[in-house]
């Protein structure tokens, strides 16, 4: 696998972690109707860029093991392709070795959703 992508891939999923929290606060704090502010999950390092969405919809997202949210325009074309777009954001499929990444890192306990 090349170093390049798996790195970018690794760091996508660490923003995916990031958001995992920030959801479990959100829903411990105003209940499953709670909308939150996402981190953008793509992989520049140094974005900062939120995304305001439900959490029922995030979860549509997190069902994937290969989807992301990212700010519009955040796609990497090398690693992943638009699967959906939305208001201000985009939903995307890492593809190739980023995919594998990002199934192999996607694994959620069975106690992180209720």
């Amino acid at each position: 696998m090349s170093p390049s992508v798996s790195r970018r891939a690794e760091n996508e999923s660490c923003f995916r972690t990031l958001n995992e929290r920030l959801e479990a606060r959100a829903l411990a704090r105003d209940g499953p109707e709670t909308v939150f502010l996402a981190v953008c999950e793509c992989a520049r390092e140094e974005c900062r860029e939120r995304i305001q969405l439900p959490v029922a919809d995030y979860e549509l997202v997190r069902a994937r093991p290969r989807a992301f949210i990212v700010v519009e325009g955040h796609r990497d074309p090398e690693i992943e392709r638009v699967v959906l777009r939305a208001d201000g954001y985009e939903i995307v499929e890492k593809v190739g070795e980023a995919g594998l990444v990002a199934e192999r890192e996607s694994a959620r306990e069975p106690a992180e959703r209720s």
